[in-house]
């Protein structure tokens, strides 16, 4: 018998199950994403590149680290093929996304290669018709974009010689929507990295001097962006290092310098009378990755000058990895929440609304509109419908002008929004404890308590907004605060929602969670997939093969046998099972109640008659039922 293939019995089965099981939590980008329902994002990190694979590993790096939801790719505007921004989109476009974030890292949103990134997403009809001159790798070029045909390609002539190279600019071939962010220009992320370097050269004698060393730009009307952006980032380094670093890093002073920049109209920022002036200076770059700027340029500027410096560049650092994320999410996050008014209608509230109600958008509101939109999407997923105005109360332990005010927005009602304090606070004296609401459903006395994680408040936070608040606060602190509260307003935004806030969905009453888990009355099983006899003559009887029956039920079970397929009928006359023939055949497989599985076996053999001779496939099923 070459190929028995045993399947499962039909089974009488007889059982009742109690069976609650309280519901799975929300998964990472729940009620995060604003995308439409067929809509698939994508993300697109383009960087300059370099023809020194020592400066594209670090962005690589930093690329692979990002953690989102949706798939991630790095295209390089020029120097290294097959990595291009156009390879990029097509590995996009290969994953079916219908819309693409495109995210710039590079330093400023002022720099004219932002204009050949837009041609590139063909979000302008044109590149920018520029010739500049420029290092690379140590070698002055001439890089220009020129119109070949109806074709631009990126020109670059080293200095003296006659030839040079082309590179092709060439626009994206998609059907995804393309939107472009801002570089990553002051974001308070790259502060802190500005921040971290720092500290890891100054000796905190209070003496020093950050000097923040930035390419920029010879174009007069970007220049100015140039000088804004970096101003702001040299000024959050040093107050994250005076307030938000423990321990406290103080400076004596900042100042910013450009590597390329019009030094007859703007001497002020230029690098080495900086640096010879100023008192134990501190020199960080800002660059992307290391490369001929942070080992070669830098020092050979500052030759012959005393300065702490080592080079390091932004990347590698995860928050490189996480101004990616963060950025992105701006984009993709749903800042909407919905509740059904009185007429039963389900209404869709904005942020937006919420902040032209209060009258800006701070991290009070942020805080009281988030907290109501995971609160409202546990609601959804726990009772399968969004809450209803006119049945749902809420339970703010912050004071706020903001909380409340969002929160009487979202229910329409001042009378179903209650502040209770936790013992101590008050609109003074404020702790992450106020970072607690309660939506509670009337009718069923049903709650979802939402709470701000500890952890996403810096240390100090609550006193100095005591201090700024008393009055008594020094203008830098001042100031550090706003930062902060600039922050702290992004991550309760942005940040994925479990990182932020704890949910928990209570209900009415006292309850308890009963699970049981019921063995059938009957459930039998066959492990083996086949059974071969091998060779046998005619007229001859083959040695048994053993068919194990597993009983995994709670009663024994009558075991009987079919066959449903027999090529000539060779197996109907030929198989024996215990000594019985196919019809004749009937066993009983007992349980075992200790373990529920009893394992049974039948030897099968064939009597094979006169006239067979070949080679003969069957299938055999076996039947359980109830021994009762």
């Amino acid at each position: 018998m070459k190929n028995i293939g045993i399947e499962k019995m039909l089974a009488t089965l007889s059982m009742i199950v109690l069976l609650l099981v309280s519901s799975a939590g929300l998964s990472y980008a729940e009620g995060d994403e604003k995308i439409g329902i067929h809509e698939k994002i994508g993300i697109l990190v383009i960087a300059h590149g370099s023809p020194s694979d020592d400066w594209c590993v670090p962005v690589r790096g930093a690329v692979d680290e990002v953690d989102l939801p949706y798939p991630v790719e790095l295209g390089f505007l020029e120097f290294v093929p097959n990595e291009t921004i156009n390879d990029a989109v097509e590995r996009l476009d290969d994953a079916n996304v219908t819309k693409i974030i495109a995210l710039p890292l590079f330093i400023s949103s002022h720099s004219s290669h932002i204009e050949e990134i837009e041609y590139v997403l063909g979000l302008r009809d044109e590149p920018p018709m520029i010739s500049e001159r420029v290092i690379i790798d140590g070698m002055e070029i001439d890089r220009s974009i020129i119109k070949k045909g109806e074709d631009y390609v990126i020109r670059r002539v080293p200095l003296g010689a006659e030839g040079g190279e082309e590179e092709p600019l060439v626009p994206v071939t998609t059907d995804a929507e393309i939107v472009l962010t801002d570089a990553m220009d002051d974001h308070w992320l790259v502060a802190g990295i500005v921040a971290d370097r720092t500290a890891d050269l100054c000796a905190n004698s209070g003496r020093e001097t950050l000097v923040l060393v930035a390419h920029g730009t010879r174009e007069e009307d970007n220049f100015a962006g140039w000088v804004k952006s970096t101003s702001s980032l040299v000024d959050q380094a040093r107050l994250k290092l005076k307030y938000w670093r423990d321990p406290a890093v103080r400076l004596g002073g900042t100042e910013i310098a450009f590597i390329h920049h019009n030094e007859t109209l703007h001497p002020e920022f230029t690098l080495r009378p900086i640096v010879e002036n100023a008192t134990d200076p501190v020199v960080v770059p800002l660059m992307v990755s290391e490369g001929y700027f942070t080992r070669r340029k830098i020092p050979s500027l500052l030759e012959n000058l005393s300065y702490a410096y080592d080079g390091r560049a932004l990347t590698p650092h995860p928050n490189v990895a996480d101004w990616i994320e963060i950025s992105a999410s701006e984009e993709f996050t749903d800042l909407t929440l919905q509740i059904y008014d009185e007429r039963g209608e389900l209404l869709n509230i904005s942020l937006d609304d919420l902040g032209s109600a209060h009258g800006h958008i701070c991290p009070c509101v942020a805080a009281a509109f988030k907290a109501s939109q995971r609160a409202f999407l546990k609601w959804e997923r726990v009772r399968g419908r969004a809450p209803a105005r006119g049945d749902l109360e809420i339970i703010s332990a912050h004071p706020s002008d903001g909380h409340i005010e969002t929160f009487e927005y979202i229910l329409n009602s001042s009378n179903d929004v209650t502040v209770e304090l936790p013992e101590g606070t008050d609109l003074m004296n404020l702790t992450v404890e106020n970072y607690n609401y309660r939506f509670i459903e009337k009718s069923s006395g049903d709650m979802v308590v939402v709470s701000v994680k500890e952890g996403l408040f810096p240390v100090g936070f609550f006193e100095m907004r005591k201090r700024c608040k008393r009055g008594v606060a020094t203008p830098d602190e001042r100031l550090a605060f706003k930062l902060a509260k600039e922050e702290l307003k992004d991550k309760i935004l942005y940040l994925p929602a479990d990182e932020v806030f704890e949910v928990e969905y209570i209900e009415c009453g006292s309850t308890t969670t009963l699970t049981a888990e019921i063995i059938p009355a009957i459930a039998v099983a066959v492990p083996s997939a086949s059974i071969d006899f091998g060779r046998v003559g005619a007229g001859m009887t083959s040695e048994s093969q053993v068919i194990t029956v597993v009983n995994t039920g709670a009663s024994s079970a009558r075991v009987s046998a079919m066959m449903l397929d027999d090529s000539k009928g060779f197996y109907n006359e030929s198989l024996r099972l215990n000594g019985l023939n196919i019809g004749s055949f009937s066993s009983v497989v007992p349980s075992d109640t200790s373990d529920f599985r009893y394992e049974y076996e039948i030897l099968a053999n064939l009597v094979v008659p006169d006239w067979a001779g070949g080679t003969y496939n069957g299938t055999i099923l076996f039947v359980a039922e109830s021994d009762s």
